[in-house]
């Protein structure tokens, strides 16, 4: 750890980063913030994978199968962060189209276990590049260390977030 991240302390209250504080400004707030790149970042996903008949949230399971095939329903709503229902449907019309197989789980018929078929393979081949130079474009000036810092900076709020609700 740098000096600078052992003396910061968590003083988010009664800071300007607080909601609460009257000298918070939207452009201060990290969420506001996450969300504005976030959204920049998928505007142009949008129309790219729109061209591909392909939305984000059959992209996302896309490449979750790329990491984990087979995989049931439920890996992929948790890993696609989707509910399962909608991973479901999205899996119906991934089949209508050819770039899903399904079968039941060989312990368990009630998973059905997803894989993605040679022409689900070809088409997330063809986007990869596309998708890639979207991230380099996003991460543009910032190197290995700024990249992982911000990967563990992330993680660690996903971690504080998944604790008890604040009420």
């Amino acid at each position: 750890m740098t000096r600078k991240e052992t003396t910061d302390k968590p003083t988010v209250a009664a800071s300007v980063f607080d909601p609460s504080n009257s000298s918070f400004r939207l452009d201060n707030s990290p969420f506001y913030l996450m969300a504005h790149a976030d959204f920049k970042y998928h505007v142009d996903m949008d129309k790219v994978l729109h061209k591909h008949g392909v939305s984000k949230p059959i992209y996302r399971i896309m490449t979750v199968l790329r990491e984990r095939q087979p995989a049931s329903i439920g890996t992929i709503a948790d890993a696609a962060l989707t509910k399962r229902s909608t991973v479901s449907r999205l899996i119906e019309r991934m089949l209508e189209q050819g770039l899903v197989s399904t079968e039941p789980n060989a312990e368990d018929n009630r998973v059905t276990e997803v894989m993605l078929t040679p022409a689900g393979q070809q088409l997330l081949r063809k986007l990869t590049p596309v998708v890639g130079r979207q991230m380099a474009r996003a991460m543009e000036g910032l190197g290995p260390r700024d990249i992982t810092a911000l990967l563990r900076i992330l993680t660690r709020i996903g971690q504080n977030l998944s604790k008890l609700p604040i009420e």
